[in-house]
């Protein structure tokens, strides 16, 4: 049978809820039972007689879906509108278990917000579900359920909705936008688009770096008002001859204006005190389907060091120094018999060569160079000496060691260089630093894997915590008499919300908030062991993992240390706050124990801590 996902979007913690479709033949036959229209909704009086029909149809929605259920958890009326939507005739599950439809580890979390529902401790509960139709089409739902059985209707209202356009429109617009922001950031060239009326939408990194800009000083702006402060500043622009310009004749105004494309536009910025910047300027006009132009994206390249070379360099000579010059990628080339004959200055500085050293006719076994994993690497598998070899390099991750820059991680590409006759003539390899690239990657792989609050571990981190450490459980040795060492080891789960924390938000605002989360983070990270885990759900909820070696008389040790610790006053932005936590925590020594029933379980532990100290408070008021 189909199993579906559901996930509360009202703000409550995450629950994984596994079963069949949400409309079922409820027989257990293959395939819809015929149709018949849907009877009226009558609900019984308080005296069990059927009263007058509360429910008639008068014009149904083809993809909403209404049902009520009792507050003992059976249908009384589903729209005939299911039948459209899940492929099923609806009529068969009036009077049945509405918790049937659900597996065993869906039952209880669906069944405890149910109840919660029906004691008012909830006024609603939204829900997104993914399911299959009887025809196998996936589709992806929203479920709202409200209490109304104090009103006519006397059960429990069920809105389902269809929202799989909508959901598999958002993840296409999100891809998009995703692989559109990582190819421009990628650029070594500076990009701005900017809408029809002049106002910068956007830049990239690259060119926050060429003109000293920061994007929060530029996006939002005019370009007119982003030239005048330029002005002010003292930084004027200059055509390609020299002469100065004004914002009129700057490239992009005019692409707006006419439409017409602008390619190989060169300018000069130049500041007081500095010689000038050069760039190359390429703008095209963005249109929208009906052929208006709606902005435009602007590419701007740093020529600076190839318009003060071109006088110093011969015709012949000019285009290759300028293009190796101005490129931030190595570029090393050898001839026949192995000697350098062409190393650029990104190469020379990542080989770590003094300034004005010429490694030309040298051999190329001299530089240092290293495996990825640190070793030495042997003449032969020199980058150059494969390349001329007849094998094509691609990506190859290289370590380049020197005394001057240190290690530094680099991609190598390379290739034998022959003539029209296949003769040999040497090889060139592109030498690509990826030191920064790497560092990032990882910072990167450290952010996914933490809340950026807080630090703590985040869901993703904690679910391959806690599945290591349940793993960990069938790892204990087994004694001569053929028994289980350490028989009370085990795994346990602590979760925990801070009592009435929204008041602090509330009145003190979310910055003392902020503050108080990551006071509370910090203590729980300082009462555990450096091999425990400490993770943030999302809002004030935190999760303690902890290996248990004397059963859950330790489990009731550790939680009553996390109460008390984090009892304590707080001093947050000049002031002495005080927070109560809820903890409540499960205790696992089985090592097949499903990881999310184990968090299941430990949040419905700290509910009922929470409604105990409730019910408490209340008992001592009365």
């Amino acid at each position: 049978m189909t199993k579906f996902e559901s996930r509360l979007a009202s703000g409550d913690a995450e629950l994984g809820l596994l079963g069949p479709p949400v409309i079922v033949n409820h027989r257990g036959e293959n395939g819809a039972v015929p149709s018949r229209p849907v009877p009226d909704l009558e609900i019984p009086d308080r005296n069990g007689s059927a009263g007058e029909p509360r429910f008639r149809a008068l014009t149904e929605h083809e993809f909403d879906v209404v049902a009520v259920v009792s507050s003992e958890g059976r249908f009384i009326f589903v729209s005939a509108s299911a039948e459209r939507l899940f492929g099923y005739d609806p009529s068969g599950v009036i009077g049945q278990d509405a918790f049937g439809l659900f597996d065993s580890l869906s039952i209880e979390p669906v069944r405890a917000l149910f109840n919660d529902l029906v004691a008012r401790r909830r006024l609603s509960v939204s829900l997104e579900i993914q399911t299959v139709r009887a025809d196998g089409k996936t589709i992806d739902l929203d479920v709202t359920a409200a209490n109304h059985l104090d009103d006519p209707i006397g059960g429990i209202v069920v809105n389902i909705r269809d929202i799989t356009d909508r959901k598999r429109l958002e993840q296409r617009i999100h891809s998009l936008d995703e692989r559109q922001a990582t190819i421009i950031e990628s650029l070594a060239d500076g990009v701005m688009t900017v809408d029809a009326k002049g106002v910068v939408v956007g830049v990239n990194e690259s060119f926050e770096v060429m003109f000293e800009a920061p994007r929060v000083r530029v996006v939002g702006r005019q370009l007119d008002d982003l030239l005048a402060i330029s002005r002010h500043r003292g930084i004027e622009l200059l055509d390609g001859e020299g002469s100065l310009i004004d914002g009129e004749q700057q490239p992009t105004p005019s692409v707006l204006r006419h439409g017409r494309r602008s390619v190989g536009v060169v300018w000069g910025l130049r500041r007081e005190g500095r010689p000038p910047m050069w760039v190359r300027v390429n703008t095209q006009a963005i249109r929208d389907s009906d052929g208006r132009v709606t902005g435009a994206v602007a590419s701007f390249s740093d020529i600076t060091s190839a318009r003060q070379s071109a006088d110093e360099l011969q015709r012949e000579e000019q285009f290759l120094q300028v293009l190796l010059g101005t490129l931030e990628e190595g570029i090393v080339a050898c001839d026949a018999e192995g000697r350098i004959t062409v190393c650029n200055p990104a190469a020379r500085r990542l080989l770590g060569l003094e300034e004005g050293a010429d490694p030309t006719g040298r051999s190329p076994f001299s530089f240092q160079l290293r495996r990825p994993d640190g070793a030495a690497m042997e003449p032969e598998e020199n980058p150059l000496i494969q390349a001329m070899s007849g094998e094509q390099l691609r990506e190859v991750e290289v370590i380049l060691d020197s005394d001057e820059r240190g290690q530094r991680k680099v991609s190598v590409n390379g290739e034998a260089l022959v003539d029209e006759g296949g003769r040999m003539l040497g090889a060139v390899v592109a030498i690509h630093d990826v030191t920064e690239q790497k560092l990032n990657e990882e910072r990167l792989a450290e952010l996914a894997l933490h809340d950026p609050l807080t630090g703590l571990a985040n869901r993703t981190l904690l679910a391959e915590r806690l599945q290591e450490a349940i793993d960990g459980l069938a790892q204990r040795p087994t004694l001569p008499d053929g028994t289980e060492g350490r028989a009370w080891s085990g795994v346990a789960v602590f979760l925990l919300d801070l009592d009435e924390f929204k008041e602090i938000n509330d009145v003190l605002g979310h910055d003392v908030g902020d503050d108080m989360l990551i006071a509370v983070a910090r203590r729980l990270s300082a009462i555990v062991r450096p091999s425990d885990t400490v993770a943030r759900l999302g809002g004030d909820e935190f999760v303690v993992v902890c290996a248990i070696e004397s059963g859950e008389e330790e489990m009731l040790s550790i939680a009553e240390r996390i109460s008390t610790a984090l009892a304590r006053p707080y001093r947050i932005d000049g002031r002495t706050l005080s927070v109560l936590a809820s903890v409540g925590g499960v205790f696992a020594d089985n090592p097949d124990t499903d990881p999310s029933r184990l968090l299941s379980r430990a949040d419905d532990a700290m509910y009922g801590v929470k409604w105990s100290r409730r019910r408490q408070r209340r008992s001592m008021t009365e």
